[in-house]
């Protein structure tokens, strides 16, 4: 911004009267208050300099000022007419359908626009692949949006475009299509509903018996067990081999073969005295054949109905076999077929065993159907459907399972294991996350709008990249921040008034200088800057001195400083050695040359002594405080002794 020129303003001139005087002493005032050099600072004029500059106004160079048109040669601010600059189109819009809900993405390889003015995206949406049909259904900051509420089983067209700062919005992106899954819950029942349309699922809903065949020489009334009969049931006469069905009304028997029939198999020439025995020779030569290698045994049971070229069947096949290297195989074949003028359709069930020579024993059960349901028998929906190729399920209970592709609509996981998962593209569009514990998290690039993190542990931070907040100095590696990058003004230190009572401390008996120990101060190397203040108790404690060193503490002549030891009462106690390292390293001398106090016998006798010592020695020695005095009798003590420190490492 250009500076102001502010003229400069000559001193009255003493030889003017006193009336000419007075005139220019008050307009040299007021010219100073709209200076700014005299009054209240609010009271000072701005200049169109300073307007234009500050981009309050604009300069009109072309229409300087005048007076005498009221043209001022400012105007005020007009609002820019921003980045006029059309957005490009986003690419490779996707969408992927789940349940109600479709994902879609688009400039993934970057994740972000590719022009300086973005302001959002546009989300279009249209049920037909047509663009003048589409609706606006959201708009994001991001490039990832889930559009939420839709149809099962429906199928949705989309399309995007960036919207400027300016409001320009931009070219389309490609047309992407999802499909969302159907309603497993209203497919099931109206499958189930289907089925239970189809012959043969009364029989099971109803729990009704199926018919049975009674082998007798006469009218049954009951079934081989004394159950009631059924319709459809069949009674072998064995009398004449004569086969009769019972009716829909169950209340007659209805005979199931024409007596010409008979008559004409009876004439047909057999081997054996009878037909009986002619029939149960064949039966045997058919149903089993041994020798020596192999033992087989086959029933095949066809039943037809054909109506012109409209046929129904059931065939059965029961085989076993055996041989003597212990080959084995047993298997029942149950199919029923239909075909109705060129449609056919056949469903089949094998149940079988096999073996090969003692090892390799396995069963297996086969089905073949265009649906297949199991009922549960307390419910109009089947739990288990097969349909079209793909299985239906109600509710599933799966102790161990792959799934290569799964769409799951809601996902309660109790305990999730994941021993090593690899996400080569993942988007979220809302994720909340209440305790998230990663222990190995890298991340190439992240943008967090509002973070709270507890504890972080960031081994390269870039400093440049935080821009509020504060950090703890507990974070913060020593010897790296520098004193011109801080700013003292309004330094402060943390600093801790300690009091030690004088029972605490101890006494001093009569007229014997001794050393007491107020506290341990510290064992770490450094320059200590320490606070100590001396109360007085009701006893005389006369001679004080205080003092600080780290040597050794105690009774006896294996001490440095002695608690027993009679110490000169001298101005600086001459036998108090003040070394380096070890004794003392300080000694205040006695308080009275220093504060004037000589005797403490009241707590209004105070005195504050501020103490700098450097400590040179190991971490094996403690830096004390001492208290050296005597008493004016025996058992005199201090009311208290107050202390604090600040420590500064040396570098």
């Amino acid at each position: 911004m250009a500076e102001t020129k502010i003229p400069a303003l000559k001193n009255i001139p003493a030889q003017v009267d006193r009336e000419t005087g007075l005139a220019l002493e008050s307009m040299k005032e007021a010219l100073e208050v709209r200076l700014g050099r005299r009054g209240d600072p609010k009271d000072r004029a701005v200049t169109l300099r300073e307007l234009i500059d500050s981009g309050l106004a604009t300069d009109l160079a072309q229409e300087p000022y005048n007076p005498n048109t009221g043209a001022t040669g400012f105007a005020p601010l007009r609002e820019k007419p921003g980045d006029v600059v059309v957005p490009p189109a986003p690419t490779v819009l996707t969408a992927s359908g789940l349940f109600t809900d479709v994902l879609l993405s688009w400039n993934q390889s970057t994740n972000t626009a590719p022009y300086g003015n973005h302001a959002f995206t546009e989300i279009w949406r249209s049920q037909s692949e047509d663009l003048s049909s589409a609706v606006l259904v959201g708009t994001t900051n991001a490039f990832i949006y889930t559009d939420k509420g839709l149809e099962y089983d429906s199928t949705y067209y989309y399309w995007v475009r960036f919207v400027s700062t300016s409001n320009n919005p931009g070219p389309w992106s490609n047309m992407a299509s999802a499909t969302t899954v159907e309603n497993i819950g209203a497919t099931m029942a109206a499958l189930s509903e289907t089925l239970a349309d189809l012959p043969g699922y009364n029989l099971l809903a109803t729990s009704t018996t199926a018919a049975t065949i009674i082998k007798s020489s006469s009218e049954p009334s009951t079934r081989g067990n004394g159950d009631a009969l059924q319709p459809n049931d069949i009674w072998f006469d064995t009398d004449d081999g004569q086969i009769y069905t019972r009716n829909t009304a169950n209340n007659a028997w209805v005979a199931g073969r024409d007596s010409t029939l008979v008559n004409l198999f009876g004439a047909t020439s057999f081997t054996g005295s009878t037909l009986t025995a002619a029939m149960a020779t064949a039966q045997s030569d058919i149903v089993t054949v041994t020798n020596a290698q192999l033992a087989t045994a086959t029933s095949v049971t066809n039943l037809t109905s054909t109506v012109g070229t409209n046929t129904s069947s059931i065939s059965t096949l029961n085989t076993t076999t055996a041989s003597h290297t212990g080959d084995l195989d047993a298997m029942f074949v149950l199919q029923v077929a239909t075909e109705s003028n060129g449609s056919k359709s056949a469903a089949g069930m094998v149940i079988g065993s096999s073996a090969s020579n003692g090892s390799g024993a396995q069963s297996y059960v086969q089905f073949q159907a265009d649906k297949f349901a199991i009922w549960s028998g307390s419910t109009n929906v089947a739990p288990f459907i097969v349909s079209g190729g793909t299985v239906f399920i109600d509710s599933a209970r799966i102790q161990d399972g792959a799934i290569t592709n799964a769409k799951i609509g809601n996902l309660a996981v109790e305990e999730g294991k994941i021993a090593n998962l690899a996400v080569t593209n993942g988007k979220i569009g809302n994720l909340a996350v209440t305790n998230g514990k990663i222990e190995n998290l890298a991340v190439d690039n992240a943008k967090i709008a509002d973070a709270t993190i507890q504890d972080a542990k960031i081994v390269n931070l870039n400093a440049t990249k935080i821009n509020a907040g504060f950090i703890s100095a507990d974070r913060i590696d020593a010897n790296t921040i520098t004193a011109d990058k801080i700013n003292v003004t309004d330094l402060t230190l943390e600093f801790t008034a300690v009091t030690v009572s004088g029972s605490t401390i101890g006494s001093w008996q009569g007229n014997q200088m001794r050393l007491l120990k107020v506290a341990d101060i510290g064992t770490a190397t450094g320059v200590y800057h320490i606070m100590c203040r001396v109360f007085g108790g009701s006893g005389q404690v006369k001679t004080l001195s205080v003092v600080v060193g780290d040597g050794t503490y105690g009774s006896g002549s294996s001490f440095e400083l002695r608690s027993d030891f009679a110490y000169s009462n001298a101005a600086f106690a001459t036998n108090l050695v003040i070394a380096d390292q070890g004794y003392a390293q300080f000694n205040s001398g006695q308080s009275q040359h220093w504060s004037g106090v000589d005797r403490f016998d009241s707590t209004y006798k105070m005195v504050q002594k501020d103490i700098i010592v450097r400590k040179v020695s190991s971490t094996s020695r403690t830096l004390k405080l001492f208290i050296l005095a005597q008493g004016d009798g025996s058992n005199r003590q201090l009311s208290n002794v107050q202390y604090g420190f600040y420590k500064f490492s040396e570098i």
